[in-house]
């Protein structure tokens, strides 16, 4: 092979390999006709969840069931109700509720269609006089007949998961005998 060839190889190989090196040249558009993508708002994940005061029935917003706005009562008046109580548990187990905070079957909580969130209920077990004080953080039932939805430890306190179901009275109960009665089971962003 001849010097000059050699050379001629040298500089084809140089070349193609400057050429590997150098991005394609794309045409870059003026910038009079560049326009920015539109923005695209994105909802945040998930609020964050923050203890609450007993709502009035007036901030308490309605909840739809079963084709029917139920309207929240007020919790000043003097509150009782007595009616079929069910339960539920580990299936729900970290789902949102109507409050925001996540379902724990381990906590003393309850759904409820009318009373406000975050009230306090004391349900007692008719048939057997077992009492249990509950805080209303959800909303339900969902089935015709009954009147509270009882998380597993509370359905659990009061002998009713192997029924599915009992008779039970209501009334309204404060935080303070909330918090005296041993159901201390709550989310953490709601204990002082």
């Amino acid at each position: 092979m001849t010097y000059r060839r050699y050379k001629v190889l040298i500089g084809l190989g140089a070349a193609v390999l400057v050429g590997c090196a150098t991005p394609p040249s794309i045409p870059v558009p003026p910038l009079a006709s560049f326009a920015p993508p539109p923005l695209v708002q994105v909802p945040p994940s998930e609020p964050p969840v923050l203890a609450q005061p007993i709502a009035p029935a007036a901030s308490d917003t309605s909840a739809l069931l079963s084709d029917q706005t139920q309207t929240p009562v007020a919790v000043s008046e003097p509150w009782k109700q007595r009616g079929l109580a069910s339960w539920y548990g580990k299936r729900f187990n970290g789902r949102r509720t109507s409050s925001g905070e996540r379902f724990s079957a381990k906590g003393f909580t309850a759904a409820h269609r009318t009373l406000p969130i975050y009230s306090y209920v004391r349900v007692r077990r008719v048939a057997s006089g077992e009492a249990v004080i509950v805080r209303i953080n959800d909303r339900g039932p969902f089935h015709p007949g009954r009147v509270v939805d009882l998380s597993y430890a509370a359905a659990n306190k009061l002998g009713i998961l192997r029924l599915g179901s009992a008779e039970v009275e209501m009334e309204l109960a404060t935080e303070e005998e909330w918090r005296f009665s041993g159901n201390r089971t709550t989310p953490s962003v709601l204990r002082k």
